[in-house]
């Protein structure tokens, strides 16, 4: 596989996310993910986005209790990325 073809694939995963994380089904992770999405997508290497892509392969009511801190993170998805992800979303509820 050529250089080429990686950062093509790449940039066809950042697409796929981007719009995964904007077409959630429920409107506050829509909010949520899709604002994340558009401030750090562009900046993640391949091994966050994968991580995001498992994150957005859980479901909607897990994700969002989760990032409520209604039921905490389990430990296969601690990672920097998640915790980004805490992170931007406490922000987002104190700037509300």
């Amino acid at each position: 596989m050529t250089g080429d073809q990686i950062s093509g694939d790449e940039a066809g995963l950042r697409r796929r996310l981007l719009f995964q994380s904007r077409h959630r089904g429920v409107k506050e992770l829509d909010l949520i993910l899709g604002r994340f999405a558009e401030a750090h997508l562009a900046g993640f290497g391949m091994a966050e986005l994968q991580q995001f892509a498992v994150l957005l392969g859980e479901p909607d009511p897990d994700i969002y209790d989760w990032l409520v801190g209604r039921v905490p993170l389990p430990t296969r998805l601690q990672n920097p990325l998640m915790q980004r992800l805490l992170d931007f979303t406490n922000r987002e509820k104190t700037s509300l």
